[in-house]
């Protein structure tokens, strides 16, 4: 029945009852069910304005298949302003997927968002942007299941995002699963990908057009509007993915900016102590570009520094 509507999923946890918004356009024509979430960070504004605007704009008449949208995912940390983390528990939604029912807070937030609204679509996209202390280059990155089909199909809605710069394979650290729920989806036969633009928790016009953008292409690529996809020329594929962190805390002193391109054994940073002494030298372990840098100069032991994508 084609309708577009609002409501409340709500749902029991040990700690404090969990709740996130869920829009859906049903279309007036058949075809086949996209999920979209945003706020999985939740000072990750760009993709959140994104996913509301979206919602706004389109209608039954002009929708196939089922559009459902979970514009704020993880809303504690959202109203809190909580970089990364929920902070009913301290724990990085993205981290947990596929989630525990028996779990703490964010466990069971992830759980729901992945058996009732994820697991019932066709397909998937995870709307993201740099954090608070986080500038990015806009990238997509999806996930290499082993099943060809999933994953030729992630990497074709990957493409029709339309960023210049997309991730391919495994998560770093060479780990089965990392925990977020685009690599969750896949694994479960759903195709899909995360999508990355806006940076260091700004919410800019420039950023949510890039996301309106992608989303719009994407869908008419999945047949749910009208009108012919287009993928753009010019874009560049990396099959490595490494997070760069520091050992010891300190005041991070970057040697190199987003964007750039690094070698390796390249010192990209530094790290001071409160005396203003280097302590630590960090080089680039692989030949790349920063994809992802931490903007704040304040870094704990292994400290999350820099994203590098590169080819192997």
């Amino acid at each position: 029945m084609p309708c577009k509507k609002t409501e409340w999923l709500k749902f029991s946890s040990d700690q404090e009852e969990i709740a996130f918004p869920l829009a859906t356009i049903e279309g007036t024509k058949p075809g086949p069910t996209v999920t979209i979430t945003a706020g999985i960070h939740g000072c990750e504004y760009p993709g959140i304005a994104s996913a509301i605007r979206l919602f706004k704009e389109l209608t039954p008449e002009t929708v196939a298949g089922k559009i459902q949208i979970v514009t704020i995912s993880s809303l504690k940390a959202f109203e809190s302003r909580s970089v990364f983390v929920c902070p009913v528990d301290g724990k990085n939604l993205n981290r947990v997927f596929p989630g525990d029912k028996d779990g703490s807070y964010t466990q069971v937030l992830a759980y729901h968002l992945f058996n009732d609204v994820i697991l019932k679509g066709n397909y998937y996209l995870d709307l993201h942007g740099g954090d608070m202390v986080e500038a990015l280059v806009p990238y997509a990155m999806y996930h290499k299941s082993g099943n060809d089909k999933i994953d030729q199909k992630s990497l074709e809605i990957a493409k029709y995002y339309g960023l210049k710069y997309i991730i391919s394979g495994t998560w770093p650290d060479s780990r089965a699963n990392s925990g977020t729920a685009y690599d969750n989806a896949s694994e479960h036969g759903i195709p899909g990908a995360l999508v990355e633009a806006g940076s260091i928790g700004q919410l800019d016009e420039e950023s949510v057009n890039l996301h309106m953008k992608g989303l719009y292409n994407v869908l008419r690529y999945l047949g749910c509007l009208e009108g012919e996809p287009v993928i753009p020329a010019d874009q560049t594929i990396y099959d490595e993915f490494v997070l760069v962190y520091t050992p010891k805390k300190g005041i991070f002193c970057t040697k190199v900016s987003v964007g750039d391109e690094v070698s390796k054994s390249q010192c990209v940073g530094t790290i001071e102590d409160y005396f203003g002494n280097q302590i630590e030298e960090i080089l680039s372990p692989i030949n790349g570009r920063v994809m992802c840098l931490t903007t704040s100069p304040a870094v704990k032991d292994n400290g999350l520094l820099m994203e590098l994508g590169g080819k192997s």
